[in-house]
């Protein structure tokens, strides 16, 4: 906040002496008074603004000067003292002056040797530049976000409030022991927009200290918790039969309570493809997890699961009624959605029936004598027929 002192000194008197001084020399003091009345009045003004240390500036002005006459001025103050002279140009002239530090200042100014005019002008210390700032440290499910508040530029010693506001949210309070930077922890932050506002209230009272200036030093950012996107695992579950299927357990974790999520299983990565059954719904609790399992899938085949929601601010974000800060920009709505792909075997192949055999006797020294038995019965047998027959045809022929 600039402070601008001004001093006034009428240089009337000496302005009529130099101009009757004219004026005699010419032969014309008689009219020395009606000419020191068409004179500008003079005067010198300083504009200065706020110092935090040595870094403050300003304009010395001196106005109603004589074109051609020879100036001369000074600015002191404790520790501090500059000058200079210069030769009018003109009825005003300007001179820049830098380097001061909060603190009482003494003008002079003179015209060659005559008596200076004097004045002075007060540089203030700056207000602090209050600072806030917000880093969001984790996203939140439910109430389990978590940010860091930093206010900057405090001066130890006085006094600031802080206020924290958002959805179903409210943190704040009076800082009475403060170093130049304070860093406050936020947790319990539901998914949303915030708020985060300080206020330098006043210094420590007593003897020299003055209250804080107004309007209030204050400083608000936006800033925004983000809901956690989902997490998912899945374990499959391989077909057991030929004319079996496969199935996929999926547990999900870092839901946000209250959001409606779709799980469906398609081809993989063909996330607009048929899905194998029917779409799932799961809404999110406080919890932040949830389990299920989908069935009739075909063996040999590659999968994706997919897990989509919408998380919706509610409510909407409002602007606080403080200047600046304008540079937010809030959460609408978040697509939370997650993925994962899995892979399925062939389902094993039908059993085949094997087709029917002849049984080989045994073979072997434990098989030999059996054969060979039944090998000389049949022999015996042929020999005996053989031997009926042709007696058989031996009395047919004596017979005849």
């Amino acid at each position: 906040m600039n402070a601008i002192s001004r001093t006034r000194s009428r240089w009337r008197a000496l302005l009529t002496t130099i101009a009757v001084a004219l004026l005699a020399g010419a032969g014309l003091a008689a009219a020395a008074p009606a000419a020191a009345k068409a004179l500008p009045d003079p005067w010198v003004e300083v504009s200065v603004g706020c110092s935090t240390g040595d870094d403050g500036a300003g304009v010395l002005q001196l106005f109603g000067l004589f074109e051609g006459y020879g100036y001369a001025w000074t600015v002191t103050g404790q520790g501090y003292s500059v000058g200079g002279s210069f030769v009018a140009s003109g009825a005003e002239t300007e001179i820049a002056i830098e380097g001061l530090a909060p603190g009482v200042y003494s003008t002079s100014a003179e015209v060659e040797g005559l008596d200076p005019v004097l004045g002075e002008f007060t540089v203030e210390a700056c207000a602090p530049e209050l600072g806030v700032a917000v880093t969001p440290l984790a996203c939140s499910t439910d109430r389990n976000g978590e940010a860091l508040l930093t206010l900057t530029g405090l001066v130890p010693g006085d006094f600031y409030v802080y206020d924290v506001q958002g959805p179903n949210f409210s943190a704040g309070g009076q800082l009475d022991e403060v170093g130049e930077t304070e860093d406050i922890e936020l947790v319990g932050l539901p998914p949303g927009n915030y708020y985060a506002y300080a206020e330098h209230l006043r210094g420590p009272e007593g003897p020299g200290q003055a209250a804080a200036p107004a309007p209030p030093v204050y400083d608000w950012v936006g800033f925004a918790i983000e809901p956690c996107q989902p997490a998912i695992a899945v374990d499959a579950t391989e077909c057991t039969s030929a004319v079996g299927t496969g199935a996929v357990h999926v547990a999900l974790s870092s839901l946000v309570d209250g959001v409606e999520y779709l799980v469906w299983v398609t081809d993989q990565g063909v996330i607009d493809g048929t899905p194998y059954g029917e779409v799932q719904t799961v809404t999110g609790d406080p919890t932040g997890t949830a389990e299920l399992d989908l069935s009739s899938l075909p063996g040999g085949r590659a999968y994706t699961v997919w897990v989509e929601g919408v998380w919706q601010a509610i409510p909407p974000w409002e602007e606080p009624p403080f200047v600046g800060s304008g540079n937010f920009t809030p959460l609408e709505t978040v697509m939370l959605s997650v993925s994962a792909d899995f892979a399925l075997a062939a389902c094993p192949a039908a059993p085949v029936k094997p087709a029917s055999t002849t049984t080989l006797p045994a073979t072997g020294v434990d098989g030999v004598g059996p054969l060979v038995l039944s090998g000389l019965l049949l022999l015996g047998l042929g020999g005996a027929t053989l031997v009926a027959a042709r007696r058989r045809e031996a009395g047919s022929r004596d017979v005849s």
